[in-house]
Parts: structure tokens; C-alpha cells; sequence
């Protein structure tokens, strides 16, 4: 064992040296100070909501939608083939809301196809030019969450927004781990967005131009997309210049987590169904981050039983060196982003995460059966 303890402290130094990294160039980019004051932003907005058998959900969050604090706004709610009562609610709503438009797909046994074709319809029967997306079973954590996206067009270069979109707090492990993977996920892909290329954003909290969207073609085009179709879109079109974030608790969309793990494993198998489609060098950053934080656990533990008390002091002294920084970074962003505490979790779950992960990926290459939405 002894003669190969030198080639291990070799990786573990690479591993740790992209994960400090990482932290230091892309996890850190939520940190700086708050944006200059501008003129509040008032130009219209429509909202798209795809929704499949969500009557209750519809119930509870369009009036919601509705009782926003923006001047100048439509809801467009796209009932695709619902089977229970979403037509009654949504007639219902009609009468209360005039700025609530809704178009239905009907069911057809022998046409199969994918939330993409509710989009692409909302789209179109959008009146307005910046169009808002979330989903049915979210609802806007405040009054103000219209007017915080729409200051994210801070200019006339700005054609894409990306928010945040959280999960609600209940007790138990399992609602932690989700709620944690999706604030590190958000810092991620937020992170490398102002550092890089954006390359991910949420559909139930996001928005876009027409412009934009009519510009796009790997994604406007592929009407087939089984889930995802949020990520292929903003890893097209979506660059440093054209895109802004928005993570202030204001601005953020809550939603129900799953309830069991088999749900909750199953749901990120969809959303990673579209990862392979990312650029070439977002899957290279992606796939060093993964690779070197299991190296450098791994590696961490061998060295500690055997490597020797002089090495093991190294590795403790960059294991420190790492942890504060992945404390810090995710400690200070959670509290911009409003999510309270979570950042007290981030030991175990850097390794539980990466684990459950992989278990959804797993699911993806050994399951065929198409991802579909609902």
C-alpha cells in the first residue's frame, strides 16, 4: 500500500484542486452585492400555465397569479387532456379573472405527445412579447414575484430570465435532500450562467421573449421532447449577454415536493433526460465537478486509514480549506435565497446527493420507457 500512497496524494490533489475550484469560480458568483436600483419595469406580460389533470392545484394558485402586483398582465392556461375537473375550474376562474384566457388539447388515444406541445400552444395564444412560465402546482411566493421577473430585463439585450424555483418546507430526511439538491442545483447552474454559458433553468419559474423563442430551432422545432424542454431551450439560445438571474426570495416560486423516494428518484430522471444535449463544455464542467468530488471523498478516507500521520494532516488541512469554502459559498447564497438553514446540511448531503443522482441516472439508461410529464 505504501508504494502507491504517492500517486494517491497525486489525484487527490487534482481532484481537490478542481473542486476548490469549482467553489472559488462558479459557486461564488451569488455572492456579490445587490444589483443598482433601477426603474421598476412595466412592459406586459403574459403567463403561461400547462396544466394535466390540475384542477385542485388551478383552484388554489391562479387566484394567486391573479392578485400579482403588476399593472399589465394575461394568464394563458393550457388544459392539456385533462380528465378531471379542470374545465369547471377554469370556467369558473373565467368568470372572475377577464385577463384569464384558456385553450384546451383534446384527448386523442392515437396522437401521443409531450408538455412541449402545451408550451408551444401557450405560446402562440400569448398576447404579449415577454412571456412568464410556472407550472400549475406552483405558486408565486409573493405578490411581488411578476414585477421581480420583470426587472430581470435590466435591458434591451436581456431576452431570457432565469428564476428560482423551491420546494416547500414539511419535516422529514427526505424533504431536506430534495430541498437541498435543488438550492445546490440553482447555485450551480446560476453560478456557471454568470461565469460561462447559461445551460439550465427551471419551467416553473422562467421567462423568455417571443423573439426569442421564434429564433430557436434544435428546440422550437422538436415538438417530441419527452421532459427537459426547459434546459434544451436555455442551453440554445441562452448566452452571458441575453440572460439574467433572479434568486431574491421575491422572485422565487414555491411548489409540493414528493412525498416517497421512488417518486422523488423518478422525477429527476426526467430532468436528467435532456443532460446529454448540453454543450460540450457544459458537460465537461459538469461531469469534472461530479467525477472529482467522489475522487476526493474516496480518496480522503484512504488517505486518513492509510496514509501515514504526515499525510494525513495534508489532507485534513485542504479537507478544511474545501469545506470552508463550500460552507461559505452555500451558506451565504442560501440565505439571499431565503431557504433558512439548509446550509447546515451541506456535509452530508455533499456525499448523499451525488449518490441519489446517480441513482436516477441509473433509471435513465437502464429504463426505456419514454419520461413522460404527469
Amino acid at each position: 500500500m505504501e508504494t502507491i500512497i504517492p500517486y494517491l496524494l497525486i489525484l487527490f490533489a487534482v481532484a481537490a484542486a478542481i473542486q476548490i475550484f469549482y467553489y472559488s469560480f462558479f459557486m461564488f458568483r451569488l455572492l456579490p452585492g445587490s444589483k443598482k436600483t433601477r426603474a421598476t419595469n412595466s412592459m406586459p406580460l403574459s403567463v403561461v400555465v400547462c396544466a394535466k389533470n390540475e384542477a385542485a392545484n388551478l383552484k388554489r394558485n391562479i387566484p394567486l397569479i391573479m392578485n400579482q402586483k403588476y399593472k399589465d398582465f394575461q394568464v394563458v392556461v393550457v388544459n392539456d387532456c385533462s380528465e378531471d375537473e379542470t374545465d369547471i375550474v377554469l370556467a369558473e376562474l373565467k368568470a372572475r379573472y377577464p385577463q384569464l384566457y384558456y385553450t384546451n388539447i383534446p384527448v386523442d388515444k392515437k396522437f401521443h405527445h409531450t408538455k412541449k406541445l402545451a408550451i408551444t400552444i401557450g405560446i402562440k395564444a400569448a398576447q404579449h412579447e415577454h412571456i412568464v412560465f410556472i407550472d400549475a402546482d406552483c405558486e408565486p411566493a409573493t405578490e411581488n414575484w411578476l414585477q421581480q421577473i420583470a426587472d430581470g430585463y435590466t435591458g434591451p439585450e436581456k431576452q431570457m430570465v432565469i428564476g428560482y424555483g423551491r420546494y416547500a418546507r414539511h419535516k422529514g430526511f427526505l424533504n431536506k435532500i430534495i430541498r437541498f439538491e435543488t438550492l445546490w442545483n440553482a447555485v450551480q447552474y446560476m453560478g456557471v450562467a454568470k461565469a460561462v454559458k447559461p445551460f439550465m433553468g427551471v419551467g416553473r419559474n422562467m421567462s423568455y421573449t417571443r423573439t426569442l423563442y421564434e429564433q430557436s430551432s434544435k428546440y422550437r422545432n422538436n415538438i417530441y421532447i419527452a421532459s427537459g424542454d426547459d434546459d434544451m431551450f436555455v442551453s440554445e439560445m441562452g448566452t452571458r449577454q441575453n440572460t439574467e438571474i433572479c434568486f431574491a426570495p421575491d422572485s422565487q416560486t414555491v411548489s409540493e415536493p414528493k412525498r416517497t423516494l421512488g417518486q422523488w428518484i423518478n422525477q429527476k430522471s426526467r430532468h436528467l433526460s435532456t443532460s446529454g444535449l448540453y454543450p460540450g463544455r457544459i458537460k465537461f464542467i459538469l461531469g469534472s465537478e461530479t467525477i472529482s468530488r467522489l475522487m476526493f471523498w474516496l480518496l480522503t478516507i484512504i488517505l486518513f486509514i492509510f496514509g501515514g500521520e504526515k499525510n494525513v494532516i495534508i489532507v485534513a488541512s485542504v479537507l478544511f480549506v474545501r469545506l470552508l469554502l463550500m460552507y461559505i459559498s452555500l451558506g451565504m447564497s442560501s440565505r439571499k435565497m431565503g431557504e433558512r438553514l439548509l446550509w447546515l446540511w451541506a456535509l452530508p448531503m455533499d456525499v448523499i446527493v451525488p449518490f441519489m443522482q446517480s441513482l436516477a441516472w441509473i433509471r435513465n439508461v437502464s429504463c426505456r420507457k419514454s419520461n413522460v410529464w404527469n
